[in-house]
């Protein structure tokens, strides 16, 4: 079990870091991006864009032991990116460990809703009715993938070229769905040795309900497998009331396995927050920060 939880853990450290360098220079510029390895962890964050999916820590306590140090570094990162709002990912495994008391030093609290891990074979799934034609993505497709997927996650349109930044990559594998007149979903998929990890996917309003996430899914379930995969890695948000919970349906229903509960630490009073203005690159310095122990006196003090 650890072992699998390791490898989900390590593909998608690496498919984000991918993700980000290779963004255009232009983008990575205008969206303050970097992805940077500390003491074990990955760092991902984008100083000019206050979103939670764009900035956060995974592995802490994961992929390395929860030091005191190891802490004060990944929060330290973020401060002084002037990144008032980020979360840091910790397995369940360790909410009985020393690591929730050591990000709580730092004002880190735990976010109100937590992540599923999912693991499944590198195998088909059975047929799924959709609609509209499920494809490859093109070179030429790049354009409308951003933009599909973007507003998907609460994300600024310019958002949209990181990432649709894999297209055409080795590893990163794109799929659409696309209706008489356009592409109306997109989904991403990478792979890294025996494993894949379906990164991310998006349907326009419009076109939901009609089995475009399962058939695209599916499509990149049968693609891992031919790539050599043996195994995919994935997640969503755990089911809260007042939501639809449809992406965590549509993974048991694509055979995935529950793996373990990733539970989400984030500066205290955080909440998910969205911009849906193409116009607008929203910067974590007007967002209120909570006050919460210096950095320095707390890390002087003995992650």
């Amino acid at each position: 079990m650890q072992e699998l939880i390791g490898r989900g853990e390590r593909i998608e450290r690496a498919a984000w870091r991918d993700l980000y360098r290779r963004a255009p220079t232009g983008v990575r510029r205008r969206l303050g991006l970097r992805a940077v390895e500390r003491a074990g962890v990955t760092l991902l964050s984008a100083s000019r864009v206050d979103h939670l999916l764009l900035n956060r820590a995974i592995g802490l306590g994961t992929s390395t032991v929860a030091r005191r140090d190891a802490v004060a570094g990944a929060v330290e990162h973020f401060e002084r990116r002037n990144i008032g709002r980020f979360w840091i990912h910790m397995g369940s495994g360790l909410r009985h460990s020393e690591l929730p008391g050591l990000l709580r030093e730092h004002g880190i609290t735990p976010y109100p809703r937590s992540w599923m891990k999912f693991v499944r074979p590198a195998a088909p799934v059975e047929d799924v009715p959709c609609k509209l034609e499920i494809r490859a993505a093109r070179r030429d497709d790049a354009e409308r993938v951003g933009e599909i997927l973007a507003p998907a996650f609460g994300l600024p349109d310019q958002a949209g070229t990181l990432l649709a930044a894999g297209m055409g990559h080795e590893r990163w594998n794109y799929f659409v769905a696309e209706d008489e007149r356009a592409v109306v979903a997109a989904a991403a998929t990478f792979a890294m040795g025996d494993d894949g990890y379906l990164a991310f996917a998006g349907t326009l309003p419009e076109a939901r309900r009609q089995g475009c996430q399962r058939a695209l899914m599916a499509a990149r379930l049968e693609h891992a497998q031919r790539q050599g995969c043996r195994r995919v890695f994935t997640e969503t948000g755990m089911p809260v009331e007042g939501e639809p919970g449809s992406s965590y349906r549509n993974m048991l229903r694509a055979g995935f396995d529950e793996l373990h509960v990733r539970d989400n630490f984030a500066p205290e009073g955080t909440r998910w927050q969205s911009h849906p203005s193409s116009d607008v690159i929203a910067k974590s310095t007007v967002s209120p920060k909570p006050s919460r122990p210096s950095l320095t006196a707390v890390a002087r003090s003995g992650s």
